[in-house]
């Protein structure tokens, strides 16, 4: 007769998986609601209430460059949350990121325009927008691994695209608002209505808090604080023996990100500008790519849990690659019907084959003591190349090119071909039966699959 097994009171009990699924989702969605909103003002708005004496594509230029500050913020939160998320623990860090944000949102719904304070106004706009990097470089690694490491073991990417699919409903808020705030008549627009989302943020931020505030701390992080195994210098420990997984992951994450931001950013400007489309139609098309995209994170991270995380990576880099190309040439027809069908396939099909599995992909490569910051950072610098370079390259060739967008469509296949490549070079790794030491090797050498 088999001995009952005992059960060790004092160990940390996994959360309900509704509690894990609505903190991950629903605090990264009102964090990328606040960080995207300023990406689709950008192209719409800023140009002419924060850089009014410039042309007008000098103009977009400029405020596209602006919202690129916000990439340069990204790693600087990577590192400073992911010390502190891998020292003392990921849920109290998540919080502040969440509040941070919602702050710095709410402020830039209250500025002063060029015509009122000059100079500064453009400044302060930088200004908040760093600080909207920094929180949002602190929240997103913290957001993956506390879904993944409170996954099972073979369910890994299923719960690691609730982040992703919760940045996608974040896109789907944003959008939806400065949809509505469009429709009216300019002079309101451009007075007032633009502000109305930023106040918004913080509303949401109420309730973002409200719902991170049930969840309890990672399991894995709590098992290794009772081991005495929490490193107390990760930074370090990370750059001593981990350089390769960090540069795998970011030139991953940099084909990947290209992707939507060569969307959401870049296209948006060049359509209304460029082509002469109307405002709404553009957004209502990014709305429904947005909204198909938040159930393709799950299906494909449901996905690649089957096939493998890395092979589902790859699939997606190189739809990317192939589909920007016919996706230009349904946007230069104008036609709604067209652009809109473009729009969609692009984010909400192609996208989420890497967006999708990816938190489970990034987060193998790293053990519990270095994780936050290992992720956090590669994720970020890939975003600060991928997202934040990419729109500006990416104007620049289209004026180079005399209004044409073919060279941005290189540009585009370049980096997602990059990305296949990086995350050929990693392996799927099933980490729950692995000791933290062994992790990273097995994660670069190879695993069954």
């Amino acid at each position: 007769m088999s001995a009952t097994p005992t059960l060790d009171p004092s160990a940390p009990r996994k959360p309900h998986r509704l509690v894990v699924f609505f903190s991950s989702f629903m605090g990264t969605a009102l964090e990328q609601y606040d960080f995207l909103l300023y990406g689709t003002a950008a192209a719409l708005v800023f140009n002419k209430l924060f850089f009014p004496t410039l042309d007008p594509l000098t103009g977009a230029l400029a405020a596209i460059a602006t919202y690129a500050t916000g990439y340069v913020g990204r790693p600087l939160g990577s590192i400073l949350c992911g010390y502190l998320g891998d020292r003392y623990g990921r849920k109290s860090v998540l919080l502040a990121t969440l509040i941070v944000m919602g702050l710095a949102s709410t402020l830039i719904g209250l500025l002063p325009t060029y015509a009122t304070a000059g100079v500064w106004a453009p400044l302060m706009l930088c200004a908040l927008r760093l600080i909207q990097g920094v929180a949002l470089g602190g929240e997103q690694g913290g957001a993956i691994l506390i879904a993944v490491e409170n996954a099972p073991a073979r369910r890994r990417g299923l719960f690691g695209s609730w982040s992703s699919s919760g940045g996608m409903a974040g896109l789907v808020l944003s959008t939806l608002a400065l949809s509505l705030t469009a429709k009216l008549p300019e002079a309101d627009f451009l007075s007032w209505g633009w502000r109305l989302p930023f106040l918004l943020s913080i509303v949401l931020v109420i309730i973002g808090v409200v719902s991170r505030l049930r969840l309890p701390e990672s399991a894995e992080f709590e098992q290794a604080k009772r081991a005495g195994t929490v490193s107390k210098t990760p930074l370090s420990t990370l750059m001593a023996h981990h350089k390769k997984q960090i540069v795998l992951a970011a030139l991953a994450r940099a084909g990947e990100i290209a992707w939507p931001i060569n969307v959401l950013v870049f296209t948006t400007s060049y359509a209304v500008t460029q082509l002469h489309m109307a405002k709404p139609m553009f957004l209502n098309a990014i709305l429904l790519g947005a909204c198909i995209s938040i159930f393709g994170n799950t299906l494909f991270a449901a996905l690649s849990d089957r096939i493998g995380h890395r092979r589902m990576y790859i699939i997606g880099t190189l739809c990317a690659a192939g589909g920007v190309w016919p996706y230009f040439m349904m946007i230069n027809t104008a036609q709604p019907l067209l652009v809109a069908a473009a729009v969609a396939i692009a984010l909400g099909v192609i996208h989420p084959m890497m967006y999708g599995p990816q938190g489970a992909l990034f987060a193998g490569l790293f053990g519990t003591r270095v994780r936050y910051s290992g992720v956090g950072i590669a994720h970020q610098i890939g975003a600060l190349v991928g997202g934040g370079v990419t729109p500006v390259l990416s104007s620049l060739l289209l004026a180079r090119s005399g209004g044409s967008p073919w060279m941005v469509a290189l540009l585009i296949t370049v980096f997602a071909l990059v990305a296949g490549m990086a995350a050929r070079a990693m392996r799927d790794v099933d980490e729950s039966a692995l000791g933290d030491q062994q992790v990273a090797s097995v994660a670069l050498q190879g695993s069954p699959r």
